[in-house]
């Protein structure tokens, strides 16, 4: 694809990201992950000037299924996209659904220089963790559905909102934390963190690998979602959504 189709293509996306619209863009002719990361990126730029850290897709195996993803996808996760806790969130159109998951904040640099990238090094860069709501959707037609359409189209974020900060007292165990979403006070879903990539800082780990293949790190400061731990719930306006994880915290936030 030329660059300045590239270029159209980002552009298109950033408008129907702030306008909250979706509308008929050639998605269908990305033919690589490069392509579509170039897109993605260039997007993002139109979209955004300050970027909180980054944000998880599809880390596991029923948000997979239910998205048509065949591995995680990330992007960066934009300062504007970011909202506290019970936040109130117009849905906009193309709307998929919310990710149940976990947000962690970034204590340090990570990797710092020569260490290596695992679950324990994962579990010393963390400073703080929160329940948190990812909301998805799409910028485009029903139709450009192929996982390089969903890389290219912000990896399919929306909104995050995040509850309080905890510092966790035993992170190795996060694994076994039990998660309850709940619609206007009526459980919907019960999960295990452990879902997400078997740990979830196995999510930290992924993607700290994917941004060392590329020379890049997390930064001090930096917040990361990880996806869900649960099948991408649909919300719908009027509704009141609630995410509460044992040991760590409730996240919520209403849909107009």
């Amino acid at each position: 694809m030329q660059a300045n189709s590239l270029d159209d293509l980002a552009a298109g996306l950033a408008r129907n990201r702030i306008a909250g619209l979706v509308a008929d863009l050639r998605l269908d002719g990305l033919h690589s992950k490069a392509e579509a990361a170039a897109v993605q990126t260039a997007a993002l730029d139109a979209y955004a000037d300050d970027f909180a850290g980054y944000v998880l897709v599809g880390t596991s195996e029923l948000s997979r299924r239910g998205l048509g993803l065949s591995s995680p996808i990330f992007a960066p996760l934009a300062d504007r996209a970011l909202f506290g806790d019970g936040w109130r969130i117009h849905l906009p159109q193309g709307m998929i659904g919310a990710q149940c998951e976990l947000a962690f904040t970034l204590g340090r640099a990570y990797p710092e220089r020569g260490e290596s990238i695992d679950r324990h090094s994962a579990a010393d860069a963390i400073l703080a963790c929160q329940p948190a709501i990812g909301l998805l959707g799409r910028r485009v037609r029903p139709g450009t559905e192929s996982e390089l359409a969903a890389i290219a189209d912000f990896a399919l974020h929306v909104a995050t909102v995040c509850g309080p900060l905890v510092e966790p007292a035993d992170k190795d165990s996060l694994d076994r934390a039990v998660m309850t979403a709940r619609i206007d006070g009526k459980t919907v879903v019960t999960a295990k963190a452990g879902t997400i990539l078997g740990h979830p800082l196995e999510a930290l780990v992924w993607l700290a690998q994917k941004l060392a293949r590329h020379n890049r790190q997390l930064n001090a400061g930096d917040v990361v979602t990880i996806g869900s731990c649960a099948p991408i719930l649909q919300v719908l306006p009027g509704q009141h959504l609630t995410v509460e994880f044992e040991m760590i915290g409730t996240a919520s936030c209403w849909f107009d």
